[in-house]
């Protein structure tokens, strides 16, 4: 037997067993939404602050990774990394700042 042919048959018993989850899901027909006290404020804001860093990641990397090549042009990957993640950490502060503040 191939590599190949190997290889497919892994990838094929990994898709059937991670596709086939989803039929032992549990029923959520009486689940509930979540209420407003259910969580303290500070798991909220927590939770924004993870939303904004993280999903600010891969809108911010391209204008550091443009703004790093204008300034010196040392594009080295964790370095551009490095920054935006500075900066998006700044962004999530900035904000937890003005929220609390309001």
């Amino acid at each position: 037997m191939g590599k190949g042919i190997m290889l497919k048959k892994v990838i094929a018993v990994f898709l059937i067993l991670t596709l086939s989850f989803s039929l032992f899901a549990l029923d959520m027909s009486n689940a509930k939404p979540y209420s407003d006290d259910e969580f303290p404020k500070w798991q909220l804001n927590l939770r924004r602050a993870e939303t904004i860093f993280f999903g600010g990641i891969p809108l911010i990397y391209p204008i550091t990774y443009l703004a790093v090549d204008a300034l010196n042009g040392n594009t080295d990957f964790w370095n551009v990394l490095g920054i935006t993640c500075a900066v998006t950490a700044s962004i999530s502060i900035i904000d937890y700042i003005i929220g609390v503040t309001k």
